[in-house]
Order: structure tokens, then sequence, then C-alpha cells
């Protein structure tokens, strides 16, 4: 096949493993396997690639997935003459020719070739009639078939068309037609097996008609139902990203889909603002070049499977002369212990406090960042300026209780997973679980990720946490809420999800940062799909939350250009913030909007009340919540708007 263009950091989001990855040559592939990446087609080559190259360490997010460390999806290094010798050359991400099923444009027959996943140029149709080849155009069916466990696979042509999930007829004479007096919808698109369509008997024949609905009030689906009589059709658990034959037991209903359709990949991402991983200046140094220098990093992982540290310390010191020169023997030593706690999973990754859900792991990782935030320690890779709230404008001051610039900041995003048809289909599975799916097997020396590492700025917002208590306890607000958590509990129970509790401070928190950087895309310069907002909220007492960061995270090595952090300085910010909550007043779909917000809600199964495209929602890439749980009610209705 020819090489095409993507982009690394959409090899951690939506064209992850297992994605289908639409070629601007026509051609769908999947995104294969971890197994694949990192090698040459031809193993003779491997001998060439340097897999440290590509490594990033992040203490907190390898702790939290259990993982050694992370790689950063291989850019292509082209091959040339005077550049031989060199590592890493002609690196590529593999993908699989997916759906295997063709039609001939001509003939209207469908052509399955074998490992079809691997073949480059699918040639033209070869049948033959009147002893002269058809020569047609090929092209990939529009139909794969996927469940919500993740797994995909060809839809069953054959099979569908016989009525039977085991027919006797082997499907070489399948042909597709559309029926030109029909509308062009599914039930006008037909099957017909020539094989069985013999002189005087009926053309064994069926229309595509509800192979992509559900049914039984969404437990199953018309393709399980339908298939075959008094039959249900299951998921054959097919891991086709993976290969070929690699398959796990599932009985989940399966559906077809059009291979462009976006429910069939959700990526399952995390991602982390780094923090150091000590305080101490120089043991935060020593622990930085050894987990940072991929020559020590691996002999470190060797060495520990057979010795303890302070065996380990005096060939580690003569091995490595020149990079740990500077430092002493204790320091070392003690960086050596901190390494190995961390390995081991101390737990200090995050911050839990009683009155913490025992299922909820973010809301602890995220209060050890929101802890720094409102500090105004620096690091090389965390520069924070803290203001003094007191000098700003009363109309901004006495809503908030903490403003920081943070001027530069580090954000790794790691892929760790994936659903297809809910973004949360696949809550379920633990993240092991969910790790199985990226490769065929998993073991200590290949538990590696795919993640980015970016650097950017941004602005760190903490709401008075006085104000927004007294708020939240108001009935009405109360009644206002709970209307989007019935209808979030409604969605939960019909999928057979973890429910989830979300409070007024969420909903405020979360809409409050849509209508900021809606503004701040107007004034810092910066595009939509640029800025990004990460949500601080919890109301435990032991250790409540009500902050939020909007940042910048597509800047280089350096950082970004500080348009966005010159948004939060005195004199600017107020006037800002001012203008997005005017302008939240109104919404261009108002009074509908406003009035459909305070009925029942709207959008994906009425989980977001007034707010629409025209009022709050913004590029999927800046919202944590994939354009959910929003409300403008709560910023500014006239009875219990925050700040009405």
């Amino acid at each position: 096949m020819s090489i095409l263009r993507i982009r690394r950091s959409q090899l951690v989001s939506k064209h992850g493993v297992g994605s289908v990855f639409p070629g601007t040559d026509g051609i769908s592939r999947l995104t294969a396997g971890l197994d694949r990446w990192f090698s040459h087609e031809y193993e003779e080559n491997n001998k060439s690639v340097f897999k440290d190259d590509f490594k990033i360490k992040e203490w907190r997010l390898e702790q939290r997935l259990g993982v050694s460390h992370f790689r950063a999806p291989p850019d292509y290094r082209k091959f040339e003459f005077f550049l031989q010798g060199q590592k890493n050359l002609d690196l590529k991400i593999p993908f699989l020719r997916f759906p295997t099923w063709h039609r001939c444009m001509k003939c209207k027959m469908l052509y399955k070739p074998s490992r079809g996943l691997h073949i480059r140029d699918i040639g033209t149709c070869k049948r033959k009639y009147d002893s002269k080849e058809c020569n047609g155009t090929l092209v990939q069916v529009p139909f794969v078939m996927f469940c919500q466990s993740g797994h995909i696979e060809d839809f069953p042509w054959n099979e569908w068309v016989h009525r039977n999930h085991k027919p006797i007829c082997d499907g070489k004479n399948l042909k597709y037609e559309d029926d030109p007096h029909k509308s062009g919808g599914l039930d006008s698109i037909y099957i017909t097996c020539l094989s069985c369509s013999k002189k005087g008997q009926s053309p064994v024949r069926r229309n595509l008609k509800n192979i992509t609905s559900s049914s039984k009030n969404n437990e199953s689906t018309e393709l399980t139902e339908n298939l075959e009589k008094n039959f249900k059709f299951k998921c054959r658990g097919a891991k086709t990203w993976l290969g070929y034959g690699v398959n796990e037991e599932c009985n989940h209903p399966v559906r077809a889909s059009l291979r462009s359709a976006s429910n069939l990949y959700y990526s399952k991402s995390f991602s982390s603002i780094y923090l150091p991983s000590v305080e101490n200046d120089i043991l935060s140094e020593i622990v930085q070049i050894m987990t940072e220098n991929s020559e020590i990093d691996t002999y470190l992982r060797s060495a520990k499977d057979f010795a303890p540290n302070d065996q380990i310390l005096p060939k580690l010191i003569e091995k490595f002369e020149d990079e740990l020169k500077n430092f002493s023997k204790e320091n070392i030593l003690l960086a050596l212990n901190l390494l190995t706690d961390r390995e081991n999973g101390d737990g200090s990754h995050s911050e839990r406090v009683q009155g913490d859900e025992e299922f909820d792991r973010e809301t602890p990782f995220r209060r050890l960042e929101y802890r720094r935030l409102l500090s105004n320690d620096s690091s090389d890779e965390l520069i924070i300026e803290k203001k003094d709230i007191s000098n700003y404008q009363q109309n901004f001051s006495k809503y908030f209780s903490s403003i920081s610039l943070i001027k530069k900041l580090r954000e790794t995003r790691v892929l760790y997973g994936f659903s297809r048809l809910f973004p949360d289909a696949n809550k379920d599975k633990d993240v092991k679980e969910m790790q199985k799916m990226l490769r065929k097997k998993v073991n200590k020396h290949e538990d590696w990720l795919p993640a980015i590492k970016v650097y950017g700025e941004g602005i760190f917002l903490e709401l008075n946490e006085e104000k927004i208590k007294s708020w939240e306890e108001k009935t009405e607000v109360i009644n206002h809420i709970n209307k989007i958590q019935e209808n979030l509990d409604a969605l939960t129970e019909k999928r057979n999800m973890q429910s989830r509790t979300i409070s007024p401070r969420f909903v405020l928190l979360h809409t409050l940062s849509h209508v900021l950087i809606d503004k701040f895309i107007y004034e810092s310069g910066y595009h939509s799909a640029s800025l990004r907002e990460r949500i601080y909220c919890s109301t435990n007492s032991n250790g409540s939350m009500t902050g939020l960061l909007i940042y910048t995270a597509d800047g280089d090595s350096e950082g970004t250009m500080g348009g966005l952090v010159r948004m939060g300085e005195q004199g600017v910010i107020e006037t800002v913030f001012h203008n997005a909550i005017e302008n939240a007043r109104w919404c261009s779909a108002d009074p509908v909007c406003t009035e459909i917000g305070k009925r029942d809600g709207q959008g994906l199964e009425k989980i977001n009340l007034a707010a629409c495209h025209n009022c709050c929602l913004l590029a999927e890439t800046s919202c944590e919540e994939f354009n959910r749980l929003l409300d403008r009610g709560v910023l500014i209705d006239k009875e219990f708007g925050f700040f009405n």
C-alpha cells in the first residue's frame, strides 16, 4: 500500500489501535495491534530499530496503569543512502486492509480474497464472462459488523443471505445490487446467491433492511435476532486488528454499521499534568536522569530482577560515571529506593482522602495536581505564577478565590483501550482488561502503551468554595440538576453501565469552562480545537475541589507563545469573564434552548439542559465529557444562576 500521512497525536486518540482509518486513497484500514509496532516488514531489518528513542516516562500514569513506560508513535524517517547505518529509518505504523470483502462496480459480484487483511493491491475483477475477464474496479463493501465490547469483523454476507449461521453454500457467487425502484435505504440493497438460484426455483435473495438497528428496547439487535429463525447470532469475539484467528469468548449482540460511522471507535485515554516525583530538588534531578536516560533505565530494569539497590549502586556509579558524577552515593541510593517504591505502586500518584468513593480513581489522581496548581511551586516542566486575587476587579474576584498563570506545563496523553457503539461501553472492564485489547499478549517486557508528550500554557481558576457550597444547597438548584441526574441514570441503566453522581458544582465548572474557552478563542488567537479543559471537582469536605484549568497543549518542546497566559492578567481576564457570562445569557436558538433546558433536556438522552451548538458546545477534542452534562442555566438563570 502507499504511505499515508497521519499525525502521531491521532494514534492515541481517534485513530488508535483497533480503529478504522479511512485513507486518502479510498481504502479503509484497521490500525494494527501494538505487537506489530516498531518492527520492519522483514525480520532482518529489525536490528536497526532502537525502541528506547521513543520512550516516555510519566511516573504517575505508570503507577496508575501498572506499566513500566510509554512510547511515542514512531515518526517516519525516510531512508536515504547517506543515512544508512542510522537507527529507526523507514519505521511505519502497521495497518490491515479492512473490510476484506469487495464488490465489483461493473458486474456487482462480491469477492473476498484469501488473507485479504494483508493485500496491498486488490487489482481488478477476474471473473470471466464469455471467456473474457470482467476487469471491473473492486471497492470495499460499505458495511462491517461489530459489538459494544470492541470486537469487529466482516459483515456475514453468506450467512445473511442464506439465513443460516452455518450455511452449506461456500458464498463464492454472491451479488450485491441496488434496486433502482426503491428509496435508496437499506431495504433497496439486495444480496443474491447465484449458486443457489437455479432454474425453476425462487432466487436465494435478501435485502439489508434493519441490519443496523437495535431491538427489544436496545437489549438486542435485529442482526442477532433475525439473521436466522429461532437462533440468536451472537458476537464471535474477533479481534481482527490483531490479525487472523485472534478471538475471545463474547456473547454480546452484534450489529452492522457503515465502515465510516463515528460510533465504531471511541478511544480510552488518560492524561496527566506532569508533577515532579519528589520535592527535593537534588533527588528529583537524579530520578529524572535515571528515568529519562534510556541506557540507565534499561540497565536498572534488568539489574533489579537479580540484586537489591545497595548491591546495584557500585556498578551503577561505575558504569554511568559521567551522568552521576555530580551526586553523592547517599543521594543516588535514596533516588534508587524512591524509584523502587514507585514501581511497587506506593499510591503516591494520587491523594485519596476519607469520603472518596471506592471505585473513583480519577478524583484522587487529580487532587494531587489541584494542590500543586494552587501553590506557587514551579519546576522545569511546570512553571506557575500565582496571582493575588485581591488585585483583580471586584466583579471577578468576588466569585473566585485563586488564579494562577501556568506559563509552561507538560501533558502526557496515553491510550489504554477503546470501546465501540458508546463512549462508556467498556467501563465494566478494568485497566488491565482494556490493555489486552491492544496486543495479543501482555508481559512485563512488553507492557508499554502508546503516548504523546506535549507542552503548553494555561490559566487555572478556583471558584470561591463558600459561595459555591451555599449555592449548591439551594432547593431550586438541586431540583434543576436532578433532571440531568435522572436522565443519566436512565441512560446508564439502559446500557448496563456503572452509575455516576453529577453534582451541581460539576455542571457549573464544566459549563463555565466552555463559555470561557469560547471567548478565549477570539481573544487569544488560538483556534477552537487548540484549547482544552481539565475540571477539578469534588464535593468531599475532606478534600473538596472547585477548580478548572484551561490550557493549550499543541506547542513544541518549549511550550507556546504566551497568548493564553496573557488572558489571565489583571485588567484582561475580568473583561473576558464578563463578556463570557453576558454571551451565555442569550443563545441564537432561544427561547427554545432555554425552555427545553428548563423542561426536560436536549442532546444525547437529554443529559444536556440549556446547551446547544449555538451557545455551549465546543470541538470534542476540547471537552472531557463529549459535550455532555452542560447547562447555561446554572450560570445565568434569574432564579438559581450562580452568576445571576
